[in-house]
């Protein structure tokens, strides 16, 4: 596994804490096929990340870790990927719809 993967997770609460994320409440479950997860929790404007998949989790996304890595390098689209098949999101679409906000 990449260190680019567990250095985004470890960044994205630094990251997100400068951004309007009114009405962004849920928890999200990356998990990186074959391999790896993180949960992000998004809760009063705050992002927490921790290893590992929480059962709480209302979204998860999925894909392997090349495509992971090609989106967080802009080289593909996140509906590209989708329509694709390389990304796979279950659970509550519009919380998935949110992500756009807190991953941008």
């Amino acid at each position: 596994m990449s260190g680019k993967l567990e250095s985004f997770f470890a960044e994205l609460p630094a990251r997100a804490a400068g951004k309007d994320l009114s009405g962004v409440g849920a928890v999200y479950v990356f998990a990186i096929e074959g391999g790896k997860a993180w949960t992000v929790r998004v809760e009063a404007g705050q992002v927490t990340v921790n290893s590992g998949i929480d059962t709480t989790a209302v979204c998860t996304v999925s894909a392997s870790e090349e495509t992971f890595t090609r989106l967080l390098d802009r080289k593909l689209g996140v509906m590209s990927a989708y329509l694709s098949g390389k990304l796979k999101v279950s659970g509550d679409l519009g919380a998935a719809m949110q992500l756009g906000r807190l991953l941008s």
